[in-house]
C-alpha cells in the first residue's frame, strides 16, 4: 500500500509539471517586460569648460521619445526657461540662457527628463563664467 502511495505522489508532480511546462509554452508563465531606455541628451552647445558671458545660450538635442513638457535645466539651483523644437531628424532642440545673475565661476547646465514611457533620464555639462564687463572696470596692474 505505501509503494503505490508514493507512485499515485510522484504521478500528481509529474502531471502538475508537465501541465505549468504546457502553460509556459503558450506565453502564460513568464512576463513581456520592456527595458526602460532612458533620454539621451548630446550636442550640447557651448562644449564642456567653455569660458562663457552672463547670461549666454545654451542649447543641446534631448532624444525624440523624450516628453518636451518634462525637460528641465537648473543651473546654480536655479530653473532655467526653456524653448523647444521638434526636429525632423534626430528629436528635440532645447535652447535656453544662463542667468544673467551669476557673473563668475563654474557651473553645471544639469539636464533631467523623462521619456514617453516615463522613464527618467539626467546628464549635464559644466562651463566657466567671467563677466568681461567687471574685469575691465578694474585698474590695470602697475608696471614699474
Amino acid at each position: 500500500m505505501k509503494i503505490s502511495l508514493h507512485i499515485v505522489k510522484v504521478m500528481v508532480v509529474l502531471m502538475l509539471t508537465s501541465f505549468s511546462m504546457n502553460v509556459m509554452a503558450y506565453g502564460g508563465g513568464a512576463r513581456a517586460t520592456t527595458k526602460c531606455k532612458k533620454p539621451r541628451f548630446s550636442e550640447m552647445a557651448p562644449p564642456k569648460s567653455t569660458v562663457v558671458e552672463p547670461g549666454a545660450e545654451f542649447s543641446f538635442i534631448a532624444s525624440r521619445d523624450t516628453k518636451p513638457k518634462s525637460i528641465k535645466v537648473r543651473i546654480k539651483g536655479q530653473e532655467v526657461p526653456l524653448a523647444t523644437e521638434n526636429k525632423k531628424i534626430g528629436g528635440i532642440q532645447v535652447s535656453g540662457n544662463l542667468p544673467a545673475d551669476i557673473k563668475q565661476g563654474f557651473v553645471r547646465v544639469a539636464v533631467s527628463a523623462e521619456t514617453n514611457r516615463s522613464c527618467e533620464g539626467s546628464d549635464g555639462w559644466l562651463l566657466k563664467i567671467e563677466d568681461s564687463a567687471a574685469q575691465d572696470d578694474q585698474p590695470a596692474p602697475q608696471v614699474e
